[in-house]
C-alpha cells in the first residue's frame, strides 16, 4: 500500500484526491453502519495492532463527519479505539526508533500511522471538548455551580471528560516524545503536523476550565507536549507569538501559559521563547496598548507572573522592557516595575554580587524610587507594594532603608487614597522590619551617637599622633597623600616656571611678587569665611585635582589662622621662626598633609562595604578596637536617621487619624500601634490622638482602636494572673496620665468597651481598689487618684464595680487624706455619680432613683471637706471638687436643696468670719459686699489677708452658681421624672385620680369627660406639673427672698464693679455665677444681659470671655428669642483676638446655627473668615460647619449674595487673598445647574453697583468658581453689558477667559457639547473686542491728560464741580445685620430731586430682591437719628434700643447696642 497521508486544513480535503499518491477516504458511513463496523474494528485491533488504522480509517473519520447525528454513546466507543490505537502505535514506533532505520516502505507507513492517529486525536479532543463546554438545557435550568454541573454531565454521559481529555493528552505526549523525526526524509517534520498538535493544544487552552485547580495535571500534561514540540520540532518562534496572541485575548490564561514557558525555559532549557516573547511586548507601542486596555493588563499579569516563576532567566531580557517605564500607559509601567521587584526579591537578594550586578541592583532600586512620584496614582501605589514585598522579604539594602523612610513620608500627603494606604503600610513594616533596633528612643539614640562619635575622633588623633603605624586605614591614607603629594610638585614647579618667565619679561621683583602673594591671599579668604569653612574648601579643591588653588589657599589660611600652623610647624624638622616656616612652601605642603590626614580620618561616613572589608582583617590591640568603634558609631549614626526621619512622619499620621476615608484611619492606627511597641516618644501623641476614635459610627474604626488599646495596653507578659493583671493597671494608669478633659470622656468610652468585652476581669478591678485604698506597696498618691478613677469609668458599663464599695470610697476617697487631697475627693465623686441608675431610653417611664438619706456619710463628709478647705488657699482644686460634690448631692440625695442649703450657709459663715478676723480695725467695709473697699497695697501687711478673703469668696460664688444650676436640673428632670413615675405607677395599679374622685366630679363639664376618654388627662397632669416647676425655677431659687436671693446682688456687684474687684479668678467665678443664674430665671436673666454683654466686650480676660460665650450658647437654647436681638455680639467675639475665644465662638454659634437656634444671616460672613484664620483647630471647624450646613437643602446658596458683598467689601471685608481662598472652598457646595444659573445673573447685576476695581475683580473671580451650561451662558450674553466697561482691567478679562476655558473643556466631555460651541465662540469674541476697546480708551485717556498737563488748564464752572462731585459720590445702603459697635455711621446726601434707584453692594436677607433687581426704586431717603449716633465707651452697662428703618414704605424695628453717655 503505497500513499501519503497529508494532514487536512479542512476535513473535506480528506474528501477531494488532488495528487496521485495522496490518501483520499472513500466512503463516508452512515450513523447505520457506524456501530457494526466500530465492533469490527475493535476486533482487528486485538489482533493486528495500529496498523488496523490504515485500513479502517475511513471508520473514525465517519464519525467526525456525522458527529452532530451520532449518539453520545457511539463517540466515546469511537474515542476510546482512538486512544488505544495512539498508545498500541506509541509502543510500536518506540521499539523500531530505537533499533536500525526503517526501510523506506516500513517509514512511509509508519509516518502515515503518527499522521493519522495524531489527527483523529487532535480531532476528537477537540470535539468532545466542545461538546462538554455545552451545557444542556436541563443544567442552564438546574445546575448551580461548576461542581454539580459537572457531576450531572458524567451522570448523562457515562463519561468523565476532565478524565479522559488527560488520558488522550498523555497518549499524544507519549507519542511525540518518540524521536519521530527519523520517519521524515530529511529528518525534518512538516510544518502542518507541529501546527496540529500546537493547535490542538492552544484550543485546549481557550476552555476557561483550564485555569481551574482541578485542570492541574491537563495543563501539565499540555506544557510538556508544547516544551516538546518547541525543542524537538523547532516551534518556539511560532510558540512565543502564539503564546502572546492568547494572553491578549483570554484573561485567565497569564498564569497557566507562565507555567508553560517555566517548563519550557527550566526543565527543557529553551531561553528563546522567553526572549522572543518579552520582545515582542517590548515592541508594543504605547498607542495599541492604551486601546487595548484589557490585553495590556492580561500582558502586564503575564509578565509579572513570569518574573515570579523564573526571575533569574528574565533579568537577561529586562533591556527589552525598560523603555515602557517612560510610556504613556500606566499599565505597562506597573508591568515593569512588577518584573523589576520579583527581580530584586529573587535574584538581587544576595550579599555576595559582584560590581556589575551591585550596579543592575541600584539601577532597579533608583527606578523604584523614581516612580514613587509617578503622575499615576496607580503606578505610586503599586510601587508602594513592591517596596512593601521588598521589606518584608528583608531585600532592602541598609544604604537605602534612610532615603526610602524619607520618601515615603512626603507620600503620606498623597492625594490619592490608595497611596496613601501603601504608604501607612510600607512605613509601618518599615519599623517591623527594620535592621536598626527593637526600640528606637530618639533622645538617647542621639546621646549615644554623640558620645561614641567623640571617643572615635579622640582614637583617631591619637592614631594620627602616632603616624597610623599598623592601621591599614592610616597606612592606605599615607599611600594616597604621597601620589597626592607627588602631583601637587609638579603643578607647583610648573606654575612657578611660567611665573619666573612672566616676572623676567616684564622685569618684576621678589618684592612685587610678595605683594602679589599678600592681595592673592586677601582676595581668597573674605570676611565671611572662618577656620572651617576654609578647611572645606581646600579639601573640596584636593578632591577636584586643583593643586596650585589649593596651596594657594592653604597659605593663605596659614597667614590669616597662624595658630593653625603651629603644630605642623613644631613637628616640621626645621626650626626656623614661624614667620619663615610660612613662607616655606615644603612647610605648606606639610600643613596640607596633616589636614588631609586629620579631615580623612575623622570623616564617620565610611561605606558598608569598607567597614565590612576592615573588620575582616585579623587584627588585635588598637586597631581592632578602633575598627570596632568605627562600626558602632556607623551604626548609631544610621539608626538615629532612621528614627529622626520617621519621627516627622508622626505629625502627618496625627492628621490622618481624622481622614473621612476608613482606609486612612485603619492604616495610621496600625502604625501607632508599632510606634508604641518600639518604644518611639512621639508615638504617645498619636496614642491620645486615636481616643476620640472610640465614638465613631464605622464599626471597622471602632474595633480596630479597641484591638489596638488591647495589644499596647491589655497584652502583658507575665508569669501568673496577678502579675498580668498588676501590669495591666499600670499600663492604664500610664495612659490616665496628662489626658484632657476630652480625652477622660473617651478614656472612659475605651474603658465600658474593655469592660463589656470581659478584658477587664475581677482580678483587676480587685487590683485597682487595692491601688486606691494603697495597700499595694510603692503606690503613690497619684496612683490612688488614677485608680478610682478607672474605677468610675468602669462603673459606666457596670455599677456594681462601685455599688458594692460605697463604704471604702467614704472611708478612703472622702477620708482623711481627701481633707488635704482635693483631687481624690473630685474624683471619688466621679466615681459616687455612677451609683445612680442608668439613663432611660426615650419614651419609657424613668425608674425608681437610688437615693440615699440627708444624714448618710457621704453628704456629711463632703460638707465637712468643703467647709474645712474653704480657706486653704493653696490648694486650687476646691472649685471643682465643690462642682463635683453638688452634683453628687443631688443625684444621691433625698432633700439636695437642704444639704447645699447647709453647705452654703457654713461657708459663709466661714468667709465672714475669716473676713472679720483678717479684716483691720481701721478699715472701712462696705456693707453690701462685706469686703475691704480699699484694696491693699503690696506694703500693707494686710495683703495676704485680703487676698485669701478674696480667694474664699471666689468659692462661695462659685458653689453658689453650681447650686442653683444644679437645683434647676434637679426639678426640670428628677423631680418631673419621678412625677411621672408615680403617675404611671397610679395608672398601672388602676388607681388614677379620676377613678377615685368619681363621685366627686359628677358636676364636672363635658369637656373633661372627653378628655379623660381620649387619654388628655395624662398630657394635661404633665403639662401641668411642668409649668409648676418652671414658675418654681423662676421665681423661687435666685430671685425671691432665698439663700440664693441674697446672693443674687453680691455676684451682680462683684460682677459690675470690675474696676473694685480686680481678681482675675474672682471675676471668672462672679461671671460664670451670673451665667449660671440666668440659666435658671428668665426674669433674672432679662434684668442682667445687658451686665453679662457689658463683662464679654469690656473685660481684658480672655478666659472670662471664653466662658461668657458657652454661657450665651447655653442662654440661647433656654431663652432663645431674649438672646436674638443680642447675636450680633456674639458674631463679633469671632473677630476676638484670643484663640480661645474665636475657637468657642465658632463651636457654640456652629451648635446654634445647625440645631435651627439661631438664623443663618449676613453676619455668616464672619463664620466664612474662620476658613482663613491663622489657626489650623479654627480653620478646620469652619470647614466642617460649612460642610454640614451644605447638607441642609439650599443653605450655602441662600447666604452666597450676601456673603460675597460683606467679604468683598474693603472697609469691612478680608484682603482679596483670603476672599478667593473662602469662595473657592464655598462655590465647591454650589452644583446645582439651577443655582449656578441664577447666582451667575446675580452676580453680574452687582457689577453695576461695585464701587472700586476691587469688588470688579472679586465679582468676576465668583463667576469663574460656578460651573456652566448653555442656560448659564445665554445668561453670562444677556447680561454681558453689565460687565461689558469692566473687562479693561487684566485680571478681570483673565477670570472671564478661564470660565470660557473651562466651560470648552467640559463641553467637549459632555452630549450637548454642540450647542455650547457657539455660544463659547460669541462670548469669546465679545470678551476680546471689549478688553482691546478698553486698553485703547485708556491709552486715549492716558494721552489726552498729558496733553493737558502740557496747555493751559480749563476753567471749570461751580455746576460742573458739582455734577462731578455727585457722580463721585456713592450710595451705601444699610443692613440690618450690620448692627456692630464698630460700624461707620451712614451720612447721606439729602436732595429735593427725585431719588434716583439705588443699589447697595451690602445685603441682607430681606434686600435680596431689592439689590439684584435693578429697576426697582429704592425709596431708602429717610435718615435715622440712631444710625448717626456715635458708640461711645462706657463703664455702665449696655442698653438696648430699637432702631427705626423704613424700607419700601414699611417701618420694622430691630436692636442696637449702644453705650449710655455718662450723665
Amino acid at each position: 500500500m503505497t500513499f501519503e497521508f497529508l494532514i487536512p486544513v479542512a476535513r473535506d480535503d480528506l474528501l477531494n484526491k488532488t495528487n496521485v499518491s495522496q490518501f483520499v477516504v472513500d466512503e463516508v458511513l452512515s450513523p447505520r453502519e457506524l456501530p457494526g463496523a466500530l465492533h469490527e474494528l475493535k476486533t482487528n485491533l486485538r489482533t493486528h495492532g495500529a496498523r488496523v488504522i490504515l485500513e479502517n480509517f475511513d471508520v473514525l473519520f465517519s464519525v467526525l463527519c456525522l458527529q452532530r447525528d451520532l449518539a453520545h454513546e457511539l463517540k466515546e466507543d469511537a474515542w476510546e479505539l482512538v486512544v488505544n490505537i495512539a498508545k498500541s502505535l506509541s509502543n510500536d514506533l518506540a521499539n523500531i526508533l530505537e533499533d536500525e532505520p526503517p526501510v523506506a516502505e516500513e517509514k512511509r507507513n509508519n509516518l502515515n500511522m503518527v499522521k493519522m492517529v495524531c489527527y483523529l486525536l487532535c480531532q476528537y479532543m477537540e470535539m468532545l471538548d466542545a461538546d462538554d463546554s455545552k451545557p444542556s438545557a436541563t443544567q442552564l435550568v438546574n445546575a448551580k455551580g461548576r461542581a454539580k454541573t459537572s457531576k450531572m454531565k458524567k451522570a448523562s454521559t457515562g463519561m468523565d471528560w476532565d478524565e479522559e481529555r488527560g488520558v488522550g493528552l498523555k497518549a499524544l505526549l507519549h507519542l511525540v516524545s518518540l524521536n519521530l523525526h527519523r520517519l521524515w526524509d530529511p529528518p525534518i517534520p512538516d510544518e502542518e503536523f507541529v501546527n496540529l498538535v500546537t493547535n490542538c493544544c492552544y484550543k485546549l487552552f481557550e476552555n476557561p476550565g483550564m485555569s481551574y485547580a482541578s485542570a492541574m495535571e491537563t495543563r501539565q500534561v499540555m506544557n510538556r507536549i508544547l516544551a516538546v514540540m518547541v525543542k524537538s520540532y523547532n516551534h518556539s518562534l511560532g510558540c512565543s507569538l502564539k503564546l502572546v496572541q492568547l494572553v491578549q485575548h483570554f484573561e485567565h490564561l497569564a498564569v497557566p501559559l507562565a507555567q508553560t514557558l517555566q517548563v519550557i525555559t527550566e526543565e527543557f532549557g529553551v531561553k528563546t521563547v522567553l526572549c522572543e516573547i518579552t520582545r515582542e511586548i517590548g515592541r508594543l507601542a504605547p498607542e495599541d496598548a492604551a486601546k487595548d486596555s484589557s490585553g495590556t493588563r492580561n500582558c502586564s499579569t503575564f509578565l509579572v507572573e513570569i518574573a515570579d516563576r523564573i526571575p533569574a532567566y528574565v533579568l537577561p531580557n529586562m533591556s527589552l522592557l525598560l523603555c515602557h517605564l517612560d510610556s504613556e500607559p500606566y499599565i505597562m509601567r506597573n508591568c515593569v516595575l512588577g518584573v523589576i521587584g520579583e527581580i530584586l526579591m529573587k535574584v538581587l537578594n544576595k550579599d555576595s554580587l559582584d560590581d556589575k550586578t551591585k550596579a543592575t541592583r541600584d539601577q532597579f532600586l533608583d527606578n523604584l524610587e523614581d516612580h514613587v512620584h509617578d503622575t499615576n496614582a496607580y503606578v505610586r501605589s503599586k510601587c508602594l507594594q513592591i517596596w512593601i514585598a521588598i521589606v518584608n522579604e528583608k531585600c532592602l539594602p541598609l544604604s537605602r532603608q534612610v532615603s526610602l523612610t524619607t520618601l515615603v513620608v512626603g507620600r503620606l500627603q498623597d492625594k490619592s487614597s490608595s497611596v496613601r494606604k501603601q504608604a501607612l503600610q510600607l512605613i509601618t513594616n518599615l519599623f517591623k522590619c527594620n535592621p536598626y533596633a527593637a526600640k528606637f528612643s530618639v533622645k538617647e539614640l542621639e546621646q549615644s551617637y554623640e558620645s561614641e562619635a567623640e571617643k572615635l575622633k579622640q582614637m583617631m588623633r591619637e592614631e594620627v599622633e602616632n603616624g597610623g603605624q599598623g592601621n591599614p586605614m592610616m597606612e592606605k591614607l599615607e599611600t594616597e597623600w604621597q601620589t597626592m603629594e607627588i602631583k601637587i610638585n609638579e603643578a607647583l614647579l610648573d606654575e612657578g616656571e611660567s611665573q619666573d618667565t612672566e616676572k623676567a619679561e616684564s622685569g618684576d621683583e621678589e618684592e612685587e611678587g610678595s605683594q602679589k602673594q599678600i592681595k592673592t591671599s586677601d582676595a581668597v579668604i573674605t570676611d565671611e569665611d572662618n577656620l572651617d569653612s576654609v578647611t572645606a574648601r581646600v579639601m573640596s579643591l584636593l578632591k577636584e585635582e586643583k593643586w596650585c588653588a589649593a596651596h594657594k589657599l592653604m597659605t593663605a589660611m596659614v597667614m590669616t589662622y597662624p595658630d593653625s600652623s603651629k603644630e605642623a610647624s613644631q613637628e616640621s624638622e626645621r626650626t626656623d621662626s614661624q614667620e619663615s616656616s610660612q613662607e616655606d612652601g615644603t612647610n605648606i605642603i606639610q600643613c596640607l598633609k596633616k589636614l588631609f590626614l586629620r579631615q580623612k580620618s575623622i570623616n564617620l561616613e565610611l561605606s558598608e562595604d569598607a567597614i565590612q572589608s576592615q573588620m575582616s582583617e585579623d587584627q588585635c590591640g588598637a586597631v581592632s578596637d578602633m575598627s570596632k568603634q568605627q562600626v558602632l558609631v556607623w551604626y548609631l549614626r544610621d539608626t538615629l536617621a532612621f528614627g529622626v526621619e520617621t519621627e516627622k512622619a508622626f505629625p502627618i499620621i496625627c492628621r490622618l487619624l481624622g481622614s473621612e476615608n476608613v482606609s486612612d484611619v485603619l492604616g495610621a492606627v496600625d502604625f501607632f500601634v508599632t510606634g508604641f511597641k518600639f518604644g518611639l516618644s512621639s508615638a504617645m501623641q498619636g496614642v491620645r490622638r486615636m481616643l476620640p476614635l472610640i465614638w465613631s459610627k464605622e464599626s471597622g474604626v471602632k474595633d480596630a482602636v479597641v484591638d489596638a488599646y488591647k495589644k499596647m495596653y491589655l497584652s502583658p507578659e507575665g508569669n501568673s494572673q496577678r502579675a498580668c493583671a498588676l501590669a495591666i493597671v499600670k499600663n492604664l494608669t500610664a495612659l490616665s496620665y496628662g489626658v484632657t478633659i476630652g480625652d477622660l470622656t473617651s478614656l472612659e468610652g475605651l474603658m465600658m468597651e474593655l469592660m463589656k468585652t470581659g478584658d477587664l476581669n475581677s482580678t483587676v478591678m480587685k487590683i485597682l481598689w487595692e491601688r486606691f485604698t494603697l495597700k499595694i506597696p510603692d503606690t503613690s498618691a497619684e496612683d490612688s487618684r488614677s485608680a478610682i478613677l478607672l474605677l468610675s469609668m468602669a462603673a459606666g458599663a457596670d455599677n456594681t464595680v462601685v455599688r458594692s464599695n460605697i463604704n471604702v470610697m467614704v472611708s478612703e476617697g472622702l477620708g482623711p487624706r481627701a481633707e488635704s487631697d482635693f483631687i481624690l475627693a473630685r474624683d471619688t465623686c466621679l466615681a459616687l455619680l455612677k451609683l445612680s441608675n442608668s439613663k432611660r431610653m426615650k419614651g419609657q417611664v424613668a425608674s425608681k432613683p437610688f437615693r440615699l438619706p440627708q444624714d448618710h456619710e457621704i453628704f456629711t463628709r463632703l460638707s465637712h471637706i468643703l467647709v474645712k478647705g474653704v480657706d486653704d488657699t493653696e490648694n486650687r482644686y476646691w472649685i471643682p471638687l465643690a462642682e463635683q460634690a453638688v452634683k453628687v448631692i443631688y443625684k444621691l440625695s433625698n432633700h439636695p436643696d437642704t444639704v447645699c442649703g447647709e453647705i452654703i450657709r457654713k461657708v459663709i459663715n466661714e468667709f465672714q468670719r475669716i473676713n472679720e478676723a483678717d479684716k483691720p480695725s481701721d478699715t472701712p467695709v462696705d456693707t453690701a459686699s462685706d469686703t475691704p473697699t480699699d484694696t491693699p497695697t503690696e506694703d500693707d501687711p494686710s495683703a495676704s489677708v485680703s487676698q485669701k478673703s478674696v480667694v474664699v469668696l471666689t468659692r462661695v460664688l462659685s458653689l453658689a452658681g453650681q447650686v442653683a444650676f444644679s437645683q434647676m436640673v434637679y426639678l426640670e428632670s428628677d423631680v418631673l421624672d419621678e412625677l411621672k413615675r408615680r403617675r404611671a405607677g397610679k395608672e398601672d395599679s388602676g388607681v388614677t385620680p379620676a377613678r377615685k374622685n368619681k363621685n366627686k366630679a359628677r358636676e364636672s363639664s363635658t369637656s373633661e369627660g372627653i378628655e379623660e376618654e381620649l387619654g388628655l388627662a395624662g398630657a394635661a397632669a404633665e403639662d401641668a406639673e411642668a409649668e409648676y416647676i418652671r414658675k418654681v425655677c423662676e421665681r423661687d431659687i435666685v430671685t425671691g427672698k432665698t439663700l440664693l436671693g441674697a446672693l443674687a446682688p453680691v455676684i451682680v456687684a462683684v460682677c459690675t464693679n470690675q474696676a473694685k474687684y480686680t481678681d482675675p479668678e474672682l471675676q471668672s467665678a462672679a461671671s460664670l455665677a451670673l451665667s449660671k443664674f440666668m440659666m435658671v430665671s428668665s426674669e433674672f436673666c432679662d434684668t442682667n444681659l445687658q451686665l453679662l454683654f457689658t463683662i464679654l466686650e469690656k473685660t481684658s480676660h480672655a478666659t472670662i470671655r471664653a466662658n461668657i460665650i458657652i454661657a450665651l450658647g447655653d442662654l440661647t437654647f433656654r431663652f432663645p428669642n431674649m438672646i436674638e436681638p443680642w447675636t450680633p455680639r456674639i458674631y463679633a467675639r469671632l473677630r476676638d483676638e484670643s484663640t480661645l475665644v474665636r475657637q468657642n465662638t465658632l463651636q457654640v454659634l456652629t451648635h446654634l446655627i445647625l440645631d435651627d437656634m439661631v438664623k443663618v444671616k449676613g453676619q455668616i460672613s464672619e463664620m466664612a473668615t474662620c476658613l482663613v484664620d491663622h489657626n489650623e483647630k479654627i480653620s478646620s471647624s469652619a470647614k466642617i460647619f460649612f460642610t454640614e450646613l451644605s447638607k441642609k437643602g439650599n443653605a450655602i446658596y441662600n447666604i452666597m449674595p450676601d456673603l460675597i458683598s460683606r467679604l468683598s467689601d474693603p472697609d469691612v471685608g478680608v484682603d482679596e487673598d483670603h476672599f478667593r481662598t473662602i469662595l473657592r472652598y464655598l462655590f465647591a457646595f454650589i452644583q446645582k445647574d439651577r443655582q449656578c444659573e441664577s447666582l451667575v445673573e446675580k452676580l453680574c447685576q452687582r457689577f453695576r453697583a461695585a464701587r472700586n476695581e476691587r469688588q470688579w475683580r472679586d465679582l468676576s473671580f465668583c463667576l469663574s468658581m460656578l460651573s456652566y451650561n448653555e442656560k448659564s451662558l445665554r445668561k453670562l450674553q444677556e447680561n454681558f453689558m453689565c460687565f461689558a466697561d469692566k473687562l479693561a482691567d487684566d485680571d478681570v478679562y483673565s477670570c472671564f477667559v478661564s470660565i470660557i476655558s473651562k466651560t470648552q473643556s467640559i463641553s467637549k466631555l459632555g452630549p450637548k457639547a454642540t450647542a455650547v460651541a457657539p455660544l463659547l465662540t460669541e462670548l469669546e469674541e465679545r470678551l476680546e473686542r471689549c478688553h482691546n476697546k478698553g486698553m485703547e480708551d485708556d491709552e486715549i485717556a492716558q494721552k489726552a491728560s498729558q496733553a493737558s498737563q502740557k496747555g493751559k488748564t480749563p476753567h471749570k464752572t461751580p455746576a460742573r464741580k458739582g455734577k462731578a462731585g455727585r457722580r463721585a459720590k456713592k450710595v451705601i445702603s444699610d443692613s440690618e445685620d450690620d448692627e456692630d459697635e464698630n460700624k461707620t455711621p451712614i451720612v447721606r446726601r439729602q436732595t429735593q430731586r427725585k431719588a434716583k434707584p439705588k443699589v447697595s453692594f451690602d445685603s441682607d436677607e430681606e434686600s435680596d430682591l431689592e439689590l439684584f433687581d435693578l429697576d426697582k426704586s429704592c425709596t431708602e431717603d429717610s435718615q435715622e437719628s440712631a444710625s448717626q449716633k456715635t458708640l461711645e465707651s462706657s463703664d455702665e452697662d449696655l442698653v438696648p434700643v430699637k432702631k427705626q428703618s423704613t424700607r419700601g414704605g414699611k417701618k420694622k424695628s430691630r436692636p442696637l447696642l449702644i453705650v449710655n453717655s455718662p450723665r
